[in-house]
């Protein structure tokens, strides 16, 4: 699962408190909702960092990362994702409400089940 993750600037770096992803979600499902294209990988020096302190809310927050590790990848639907950080255009509470919609879509078939 791709993590969600709302962060504040500090100083020259992105800081991400608390230690636990907003959403913990399917990579494939996140991509085309958050603009996840790969042009938007960060590198090592732009990856944000995890840091002591409460998570953030979507009103607190000032970026948007997404990471993404191998477990994600493994039958992928979009082989050109990397391992690492990515970025998402939109604010922490556009996002935060796109995430909410689609879960809230995805409700009755899981019901249906």
């Amino acid at each position: 699962m791709a993590k969600v993750w709302f962060a504040r600037r500090h100083g020259a770096r992105w800081k991400i408190p608390g230690g636990m992803p907003a959403y913990d979600r399917p990579l494939q499902e996140i991509a085309f909702p958050l603009d996840l294209g790969r042009q938007r990988r960060l590198d090592a020096r732009s990856a944000p960092i995890l840091a002591a302190g409460s998570p953030l809310s979507p009103e607190e927050a000032e970026r948007v990362f997404v990471s993404v590790d191998e477990t994600d990848l493994q039958g992928a639907l979009f082989p050109t994702y990397e391992v690492g950080w990515y970025d998402s255009p939109y604010s922490p509470a556009e996002v935060a409400r796109r995430l909410s919609r689609s879960a809230t879509a995805e409700a009755p078939s899981q019901k249906a089940a």
